[in-house]
């Protein structure tokens, strides 16, 4: 099963901010994704071991690096289920940060 089937079954087919009925499925981790997938990036374009910081990726949930990208956290505790309006505005700075303390917290 693939991470948005494991999101609907876990949170269902709204959205989980202003309960619209059609979901896309947002990763929590997002900006920590971005920022350690760039940090490796950087490390490896300029030859350095990327060894530590891929170590460091797996305890935060990305487990794999394919050589350009780092694998996302798919653990239903990093995911959410919400409209696109919602999940456009999640990805807004300031709007984001506000809107994802509407999500219930994951166990």
């Amino acid at each position: 099963m693939g991470y948005r089937e494991t999101a609907l079954i876990t949170y269902g087919t709204k959205c989980e901010i202003c309960t619209y009925g059609i979901v896309e499925v947002h990763h929590i981790s997002y900006q920590e994704h971005q920022e350690v997938e760039d940090y490796i990036r950087y490390l490896a374009k300029n030859g350095n071991d990327i060894s530590r910081e891929l170590e460091k990726a797996r305890t935060l949930g990305f487990l794999f690096w394919d050589g350009s990208q780092l694998a996302k956290d798919d653990r239903s505790t990093n995911l959410s289920c919400l409209c696109s309006n919602c999940h456009y505005l999640v990805h807004l700075m300031n709007v984001g940060l506000k809107l994802l303390k509407a999500i219930p917290k994951r166990k």
